[in-house]
């Protein structure tokens, strides 16, 4: 396994994520434990979870990493509400520090490497979120600070706040990006290239568009996700999706490979990308993708994929509504 620079850290990480996501809350603990086991044997360094991530994902990769803590670059996240109250969730500062608190115990270490907020917070102010995040970094509970789904210009702000006041800046972004979902080359990318801010990928299959699952003319999978929303499936699967999929479908059968491959392999070919999140609901799903960083693409046929694609970086931008931003702090003007 060839590892790469984690953005402006001197951290190096697997070029494949372990997401922690499905498979501690669709398998048997011991198949879950096995899965992360058998990532951190092929190489993969790194592994992503979240403390909204099911009702034990972080308790459950807590007790997996016993004795090869020191192995992983582990990232997990904050902002989704905990509990009933309403002080459960957000970006306060009084949630902040009970979340990472509580990560911390659940996962049964004394630091985390990579702790990001999940989403922008439209009631707390960035300069006491950032603030907080500052003061973990110093106390050694954190190492590196990041963003999820956030819009370019929310990335700008809060690496201007935290420049005036000489605080962590933020290393990396986490953010939906595939083939069929390219709207983040329009600004994140080019933001993320300027400022040398590491980009993980998520979604790299497009909710399982890009499996091989779904065929023009033919009923979709049952159980697809698509298939259980008429307006969503009308919006995935149209705009030339099945011309697109037709496309993609040849150039993998020029190389021998599954369409997934090919999904995965155009991501790792990109420059902007540092590290692309793997995704599965059981421990096979992961190790049939080990190898799909030895999958070297031409730069014709990623071109050609590319041109393909042109209208699916017009898109809105996935699972961000929220484009106000961050309220300002007056007091700390």
């Amino acid at each position: 396994m060839e590892y790469v620079k984690f953005g402006n850290s001197g951290v190096q990480v697997s070029p494949l994520c372990l997401g922690f996501v499905d498979l501690p809350n669709r398998v048997e603990e011991d198949e879950a434990v096995g899965g992360v086991h058998a990532a951190l044997d092929h190489g993969i360094n790194f592994i992503d979870c979240a403390d909204a991530y099911g009702q034990h994902g972080e308790e459950v990769l807590g007790r997996a990493l016993q004795g090869r803590r020191d192995d992983v670059v582990l990232a997990t996240k904050f902002w989704v509400r905990m509990g009933d109250g309403p002080n459960t969730g957000g970006c306060s500062r009084r949630h902040v520090m009970q979340a990472v608190e509580d990560s911390l115990r659940r996962l049964q270490t004394d630091y985390i490497d990579l702790y990001m907020l999940h989403h922008p917070d439209p009631n707390t102010p960035v300069e006491e979120t950032l603030s907080t995040l500052d003061v973990l970094v110093k106390q050694g509970k954190v190492r590196y600070i990041g963003v999820c789904n956030h819009y370019a210009w929310q990335m700008a702000h809060m690496l201007g706040v935290s420049a005036r006041h000489n605080w962590e800046p933020l290393v990396c972004i986490q953010c939906r990006h595939n083939i069929i979902d390219r709207v983040i080359e329009n600004e994140t990318i080019p933001f993320c290239e300027r400022f040398n801010i590491a980009t993980m990928i998520y979604g790299p299959l497009g909710g399982g568009l890009l499996t091989g699952l779904y065929q023009r003319d033919k009923p979709l999978p049952e159980g697809a996700r698509y298939g259980r929303s008429k307006s969503a499936t009308e919006e995935e699967c149209g705009e030339n999706f099945f011309d697109i999929l037709d496309g993609l479908q040849e150039i993998a059968g020029g190389y021998g490979i599954k369409l997934t491959d090919l999904a995965y392999a155009w991501l790792l070919a990109k420059p902007y990308v540092t590290s692309v999140i793997m995704g599965g609901s059981r421990a096979e799903h992961y190790q049939a993708l080990w190898d799909v960083v030895e999958v070297e693409l031409d730069s014709e046929d990623i071109e050609r994929i590319d041109e393909l694609s042109e209208t699916r970086r017009y898109r809105p931008f996935a699972n961000q509504g929220m484009i106000q931003g961050a309220p300002l702090a007056l007091n700390w003007l």
